[in-house]
C-alpha cells in the first residue's frame, strides 16, 4: 500500500492518548489549553533568553540583556496555554518505498495522524505542512483546533497526487519558517534522504533560524533497504526526479559503496541535529508505531526537562 488508509488514520484517534506533547504538570492559565509544557512558548512563568530573530514579538525583548551584549536578546516563557503544532511531513517519491511491513509514506502518514490527534486532545492548534507530491508541490493547513481541519491533512495525506514533484528538505523549511508562530512545536517527519553534502550550508542556516523561534523534533522514518541490500541483481533507483543510480548488488563492493552512501547521509542528518540540539527519533517501516514513538518522545521528555 503506497498512501495511508483514511480510515485508518481516523482509528488512530483512540490510541493517541500516552503520547506526550508535554509534561504532565498543573495547569496555571485560564487561556483554553489544558498542559503546561516543557516547550518554550508564550506563556507567563521566564524560561529563557535567546537572540532576537525578526518576526518576533518586540514587546518581549529584554533590554537588559540588550544593552550588555549589544545585540536584541528576547524573553522566554514557559507554555501554559494552547500552542501551536505544526506537522511537516514528507512526501516525496523516496517515501513511497518499503521492503518490511509497510511503506515509510504510510509509517510516516500514521505517525502525523497520531501526534496530530493527540494535540487536538490537548486543545492544541493543530497545522501541517505536506511537501513533495502533493498539488504545486507543498502545501499549509493553518493551524486550528477544529477536527474538520485536521481531517481535510489526513485526506491530502491520502489522496495520490496526479504530478510528481521534488521538494527538497530545506527548500519546505523556508516556508514553515514562514508559516509557523513563535514557540510553535515542529514535528519533521522524513526518510531525510536528501541531505545532499553540498546543501548541507543551506540546511544548516534555515535549521539554526527556526530552532531559534520554534520547538523543532526530526522523526526519521526508513526501512531497512535503506541501509542494507541483498544480493539482487542490477537495481536502479530514484535519488531524485531528475537523478538515477544503479547499484549492482550481486556485487560485494556495489553493496558496500550502497552501505557508505547510507552511512553518509545518517552522519549529516545526526551532525546537523547534535550542532542544533534538536532531537532526532528514529522509526522504521517495522516499528511498532504507537509504541516506539511513545518511547521516543519519553526520552525527549526526560532528557530535556524544559525544553526539547
Amino acid at each position: 500500500m503506497l498512501y495511508p488508509d483514511f480510515n485508518d488514520l481516523l482509528t488512530l484517534k483512540d490510541r493517541r492518548s500516552k503520547l506526550p506533547h508535554s509534561s504532565q504538570r498543573a495547569v496555571k492559565s485560564t487561556v483554553p489549553g489544558n498542559h503546561h509544557s516543557p516547550f518554550r512558548g508564550q506563556g507567563m512563568e521566564f524560561d529563557s533568553v535567546r537572540e532576537y530573530v525578526p518576526g518576533d514579538d518586540i514587546r518581549n525583548i529584554d533590554w537588559r540583556v540588550t544593552a550588555r551584549t549589544g545585540a536584541p536578546h528576547l524573553k522566554l516563557f514557559k507554555e501554559d496555554r494552547e500552542r501551536h503544532i505544526l506537522l511537516c511531513v514528507d512526501m516525496n517519491t523516496t517515501m513511497r518505498f518499503g521492503t518490511k511491513n509497510t511503506f515509510k509514506s504510510v509509517q510516516a502518514a500514521r505517525a502525523a495522524a497520531l501526534l496530530g490527534w493527540q494535540g487536538l486532545a490537548h486543545h492544541d492548534s493543530v497545522g501541517a505542512c505536506l511537501f513533495g507530491d502533493v498539488p504545486e508541490g507543498i502545501q499549509l493547513f493553518a493551524p486550528k483546533r477544529t477536527h474538520n481541519s485536521f481531517c481535510q491533512m489526513l485526506k491530502m495525506l491520502t489522496t495520490p497526487c496526479k504530478e510528481q514533484h521534488h521538494y527538497a528538505i530545506h527548500d519546505a523549511l523556508q516556508h514553515i519558517m514562514q508559516a509557523s508562530h513563535t514557540g510553535a512545536l515542529i514535528y519533521l517527519i522524513s526518510d531525510f534522504m536528501d541531505l545532499d553534502l553540498d546543501q548541507m550550508l543551506q540546511y544548516e542556516a534555515i535549521m539554526s533560524r527556526l530552532n531559534k523561534r520554534c520547538d523543532v523534533v526530526c522523526v526519521a522514518i526508513n526501512d531497512r533497504a535503506d541501509w542494507v541490500i541483498p544480493p539482487m541483481g542490477t537495481i536502479r533507483f530514484s535519488v531524485n526526479t531528475q537523478k538515477m543510480i544503479d547499484v549492482h548488488t550481486d556485487s560485494r563492493g556495489g553493496r558496500e559503496a550502497y552501505a557508505t552512501l547510507w552511512n553518509e547521509n545518517r552522519k549529516r542528518l545526526y551532525a546537523l541535529t547534535t550542532k542544533f540540539k534538536i532531537p532526532l527519533i528514529e522509526l522504521t517501516t517495522e516499528s511498532i508505531l504507537q509504541r516506539d514513538l511513545l518511547i521516543g518522545l519519553n526520552t525527549i521528555v526526560k532528557r530535556c526537562g524544559k525544553r526539547v
